[in-house]
């Protein structure tokens, strides 16, 4: 069995010389956010990755390398990255909490939340560098090491099994059926290039459901972007665009396809189908459409 080191040497990188990160983050919709957000937007992972816990701090202090993982669907962990380490300085945390990408992760994704309303005092700020080194195992390196609380790891003591080597980067894997396509707002606004395109070209009826209290909300799409211009359009501020959703919070909507239609469709048709969808989930008198 291969393990994680053997690979490390043969690339030319010393265990010894090498922290782990083992991104499991506790909060629900940022772990199923975050495999798609190493793709989408890098620069979202490694912000993520610059601030830890004291005890993590102190594992990644002082080691040439810093390889990243992130747990995807079925539990394995990923590999997203081998990164140099260029120390760490102290900042004042409302210095970070200002930082657009820091906020973007509290705002939006409801992590960092110590920095919300920081105390006046300091924190450690990591400086990881991408590197090239590994980039063809990049979503395709997957290890399955017991997660613990300590996420923050050795290479020499880790010394994890290569649970598989995929041929694709799990990290961007392909749009969904439109039949198991279930994005939240979150999500939308970091969708894979490839998925947007397929919203684009699919019109038809979707639902929204608002995970803080599961209200739904039936709604149609025909324009000149069809699906991803109407969802878009649902999450592009701080709070949705109809006179029901304007009362609520589009990081908590969850959007699904209920029905394709052809893209010819005319839009009169498309909305009469859109009532039948409001008549048999009964979204008028006991949902959000108003």
């Amino acid at each position: 069995m291969i393990r994680l080191n053997d690979i490390f040497v043969q690339e030319g990188i010393q265990p010894q010389d090498t922290a782990i990160l083992l991104h499991s983050p506790p909060e629900r919709r940022f772990a199923a956010l975050l495999p798609l957000l190493a793709e989408a937007e890098p620069e979202i992972l490694e912000t993520y990755q610059s601030t830890h816990s004291q005890k993590a701090t102190a594992t990644l202090r002082g080691w040439r390398y810093m390889a990243s993982f992130i747990r995807v669907q079925g539990g394995a962990l990923a590999f997203a990255g081998l990164y140099r380490n260029r120390g760490d300085q102290d900042l004042p945390m409302s210095e970070i909490a200002a930082m657009p990408m820091v906020r973007r992760l509290i705002d939006e994704f409801g992590v960092l939340r110590e920095f919300e309303n920081p105390p006046d005092r300091a924190w450690p700020w990591f400086r990881f560098e991408r590197t090239d080194h590994l980039a063809h195992y990049v979503g395709r390196l997957q290890i399955r090491p017991r997660l613990t609380p300590t996420y923050a790891r050795l290479a020499e003591r880790l010394d994890a099994e290569i649970a598989a080597l995929s041929e694709e980067s799990v990290l961007s894997a392909s749009a969904p059926d439109w039949r198991e396509f279930i994005v939240t707002g979150p999500q939308l606004r970091a969708l894979p290039s490839s998925w947007g395109a397929k919203l684009r070209e699919w019109r038809g009826i979707y639902l929204i459901v608002d995970e803080s209290d599961g209200q739904r909300y039936v709604g149609s799409a025909y324009g000149a972007d069809n699906l991803l211009g109407r969802w878009l359009a649902h999450v592009a501020g701080p709070v949705g665009v109809t006179a029901e959703l304007r009362k609520r919070d589009p990081r908590d909507f969850r959007f699904s396809i209920l029905e394709r239609v052809s893209p010819d469709m005319p839009a009169d048709d498309v909305i009469r189908l859109e009532r039948t969808w409001m008549d048999r989930l009964h979204t008028v008198d006991f949902g959000l459409n108003s």
